[in-house]
């Protein structure tokens, strides 16, 4: 993994983290977003195993994102926790 990536990751974690304890719809949103963005500027450089971990991830805050417009807040929160996992797995050195 590239050493770059690794703060992108720890800030996903964070948000994602926070995402998933929010249980509202606006909450989940609020820090959903920052993670999909520091998760995307993380994959910019990685490879192998880290960069699938990383793209199943954003898949998974994209589709939290979808689930909370359509009013599917718990479904929401599940998908953000799968989150956690995969950012875990890409940020392991």
């Amino acid at each position: 993994m590239d050493v770059f990536a690794s703060p992108h990751y720890d800030e996903a974690i964070k948000h994602v983290s926070a995402a998933a304890g929010a249980g509202d719809a606006a909450k989940i949103v609020e820090h959903t977003l920052p993670a999909l963005e520091h998760t995307m500027v993380g994959a910019l450089n990685a490879k192998g195993l880290t960069k699938s971990h990383t793209d199943e991830a954003v898949k998974a805050l994209e589709a939290a994102l979808d689930l909370v417009k359509n009013k599917k807040a718990t479904e929401a929160t599940a998908s953000v926790q799968a989150v956690v996992e995969h950012l875990k797995a890409a940020n392991t050195k």
